[in-house]
């Protein structure tokens, strides 16, 4: 996706003002509506270079406007005669900033249907470790919706929404709480054998576990930066998360503290990576909020966001190396 439509609907006494402010590179004006009623809807073709760009300068100039709204459509394809379109350079960000917002949000909503397809995900991932499965374990995965809370937190950070943050959190939260309670019920409810291979490795911390963890928080952070494949990324996601969270349940429900607490151990290193790199991508990525005054407020919540998850997730490395060296 190269290039979006831009609506502008303003009162049309700005119609000059907007024209205005789209007259620059990469953007061309597609149309004006019939003058008809008190508004007008501008509407720019846009390349995606130019996007975040446009819509900075548009609700910069708007602020004072009274009544303004911006719509954004997508296009799969642009056909033109112009060969002076190149292609974009790899490292730009696939979706504005608005887009980000909107899509994330979304998707870390705390609904009925998050809690639900948590609830079955914990239950099939419970019976896959339970019977040693690692194709069912993986079916798991695939319905898991953790993916969102994660990506709600870490840009809520980033771009400094505290609605957005707190969205992902509690969705989160309330996601991996389920899914520890599901584990305990079903440890209570149902024979099996803690040291069965697949449920046995979650009570196991290695660094290997922390290498697949910022992983995860890079792929999760490039899913929603670069356009990569979400499905998948979300899969890669819920390995880190949904097992272990189910893990902990089980071994509780069978009263098995220490593998409990291996099992915890193993989700909070696997949470803290994934935070730390994701925050990581995006500084990188270059998304940071719209305004100067914005980002100053932001950069000292950044900076302590990712200074705490590093001293966590150091801590926890030190924990594992001593575990290490204590089994061998």
């Amino acid at each position: 996706m190269t290039h979006q439509y831009i609506h502008v609907v303003v009162p049309k006494d700005a119609v000059d003002k907007v024209i205005e402010i789209g007259e620059c590179e990469g953007v061309s004006l597609a149309g004006i509506s019939a003058p008809k009623g008190p508004v007008r809807t501008v509407s720019f073709l846009s390349a995606n270079k130019a996007q975040q760009k446009l819509l900075d300068d548009l609700q910069r100039e708007l602020h004072d406007t009274e009544d303004w709204r911006i719509a954004i459509s997508p296009l799969d394809a642009v056909v033109s005669k112009k060969r002076e379109e190149e292609e974009e350079d790899e490292t730009e960000i696939s979706e504005t900033r608005e887009e980000l917002l909107a899509q994330t949000a979304r998707n870390a909503a705390l609904t009925p249907t998050y809690l639900v397809l948590v609830a079955i995900s914990a239950v099939v991932a419970a019976l896959g470790m339970i019977g040693d499965d690692v194709a069912v374990i993986i079916g798991a995965m695939v319905i898991a919706p953790l993916l969102g809370p994660v990506l709600g937190a870490i840009l809520g950070v980033t771009l400094g929404e505290k609605d957005l943050l707190f969205r992902g959190l509690k969705a989160g939260i309330a996601g991996n709480l389920l899914a520890i309670l599901t584990g305990v019920v079903l440890g209570i409810l149902l024979p099996f054998d803690v040291t069965t291979g697949e449920l046995a490795a979650r009570a196991y911390v290695g660094f290997e576990n922390i290498a697949l963890a910022l992983a995860s928080g890079v792929a999760a952070a490039l899913s929603l930066t670069a356009g990569a494949a979400s499905v998948l990324v979300g899969v890669m996601v819920a390995v880190a998360l949904m097992p272990p969270a189910t893990a902990i349940g089980l071994f509780l429900g069978k009263g098995n503290w220490w593998m409990a607490g291996d099992a915890l151990l193993l989700l909070t290193v696997n949470l803290a990576s994934i935070q730390f790199s994701g925050q990581i991508v995006f500084l990188l990525r270059g998304v940071k909020p719209r305004t100067r005054y914005r980002r100053a407020k932001v950069r000292q919540a950044i900076r302590l966001s990712i200074a705490v998850s590093g001293l966590l997730l150091a801590i926890l490395a030190a924990l594992i190396a001593w575990q290490v060296s204590r089994s061998s």
